[in-house]
């Protein structure tokens, strides 16, 4: 049992983590080589990222996101860390300003539906005091969903199986057999 718990904290231990590094300078080339070459430029180029990324997720089509490519070929043409770091922090600049004015922008107004009639009420059944279930009473669900459910479980019954017989051979190997 307790190699099961050694396989799986070493499996946890050397998964891959979820918030890498964005920025790797250890296989990097040209452009981005010139920022790892000058580390205060390396905190700049991490918040751009994190600022492109949020302001995509609120609005793709931003202008401030389409004028990412004119930056780039601006930053290029710089011949020292000065210019790149002025580059970035005006073009950070810009982007924390697109990105609190999506945020702050109102909400665009909802037009109110026509006040409709409700639908007529449906009397309820009366149902007799047995607990037999009927075939109308079961939730819906689409074909999917029930291979989806079979799937899931199916898993969860191989790895049960394979937690079971790594016991057993752990057992087994701690007696000597």
């Amino acid at each position: 049992m307790s190699r099961i718990f050694a396989a799986l904290f070493l499996c946890l231990t050397f998964a891959p983590s979820a918030h890498a590094q964005s920025l790797d300078c250890a296989s990097a080339t040209g452009f981005t080589q010139r920022i790892c070459e000058a580390p205060e430029l390396i905190p700049l180029e991490e918040e751009r990222r994190q600022l492109v990324g949020e302001l995509q997720f609120i609005d793709s089509a931003h202008p401030a996101i389409q004028a990412e490519s004119s930056f780039m070929a601006s930053q290029e043409a710089c011949a020292d860390a000065a210019c790149l770091a002025a580059g970035y922090a005006q073009h950070n600049q810009t982007l924390r300003e697109a990105l609190a004015e999506t945020q702050l922008a109102p909400a665009p107004e909802l037009v109110e539906a026509p006040e409709q009639t409700p639908p007529p009420a449906i009397a309820p059944r009366e149902r007799d005091n047995t607990r037999s279930a009927k075939l109308d009473d079961a939730p819906s669900g689409g074909l999917g969903d029930y291979l989806a459910t079979i799937l899931i479980w199916l898993a969860t019954l191989g790895i049960a199986i394979w937690l079971v017989s790594a016991a057993g051979r752990a057992r087994r190997a701690d007696r000597g057999e």
